[in-house]
């Protein structure tokens, strides 16, 4: 089957957002955040922590959290010439072939080079590793029985399918 599609910026902020959250060291991390403010709160409802100890440290995780929600996904956005280029694809029970306008180059790439699939409602993340994905949106189907088509093909090749 063919596909051709190009990214929407803000689906894909979204879905790296989505990926980053899903990372185990961004949660321990992202607790911990919360951990910290929540006892510098009770730490200041029972003054034992002053205002501007508090003020800090509120503005320390509010920084973090912008940090990690906006700034990280538009820098990775930004970097990455795929997201900016419009997608051609071919599947197949073998694999895929991806091409871009602006290159000629076509890559194949098989199943087995991919370790996990995960479906959200707009995007496809095909995991080749931990960090390392390419996503296929939704919207990409002419049809919802292309959709379930291809839905069912990934889900024959992998069973960690989530």
């Amino acid at each position: 089957m063919h596909l051709e599609f190009s990214y929407n910026k803000g689906d894909v902020l979204h879905a790296l957002r989505y990926h980053f959250m899903r990372r185990g060291e961004i949660k321990v991390f992202r607790n911990t955040l919360v951990i910290l403010l929540l006892a510098t709160i009770t730490g200041y409802i029972f003054s034992v922590v002053t205002t501007a100890a508090f003020t800090g440290i509120a503005i320390m995780v509010l920084v973090l959290g912008w940090v990690f929600w906006y700034l990280l996904p538009v820098s990775i956005y930004n970097k990455a010439a795929t997201f900016k280029d419009s997608i051609h694809l071919k599947y197949s029970d073998e694999g895929l072939l991806i091409s871009t306008r602006a290159s000629e180059h076509q890559r194949a790439i098989s199943w087995s080079n991919f370790s996990q699939v995960v479906e959200t409602k707009k995007f496809f993340f095909l995991y080749r590793d931990k960090k390392t994905f390419f996503l296929i949106p939704t919207s990409a189907f002419k049809t919802h029985e292309a959709y379930e088509n291809f839905a069912s093909m990934l889900k024959e090749k992998f069973t960690n399918y989530k």
